[in-house]
């Protein structure tokens, strides 16, 4: 937004103050503040853009691997039981 350069508040589009009647401030240091701030933006929300995609497309390959794993874990634990059973039986 640009902002007076008489009183500071600010003008929106306007050519002249509708408080005032001052001129739209020139200052460089407010252009890159607010340039800064809308490249901050533009940013920002590519950045959680990209996490959303990511998050979808990974989101089937997580599954798999975890169903998969599950599996792995009941086939070590069937396996465990039964080298813990025949163990448990030589010893007797």
């Amino acid at each position: 937004m640009v902002r007076c350069s008489r009183c500071g508040k600010q003008m929106g589009s306007s050519a002249t103050c509708p408080h005032c009647g001052g001129v739209p401030s020139q200052s460089v240091v407010n252009k890159g503040v607010n340039k800064m701030a809308r490249t901050t933006g533009t940013v920002l929300e590519k950045g959680i853009r990209l996490s959303e995609d990511v998050v979808k497309e990974t989101a089937p390959i997580v599954k798999t691997v975890l169903r998969e794993g599950k599996k792995g874990l009941s086939k070590a634990k069937t396996e465990t039981l039964k080298v813990a059973r025949s163990l448990k039986e030589e010893g007797k």
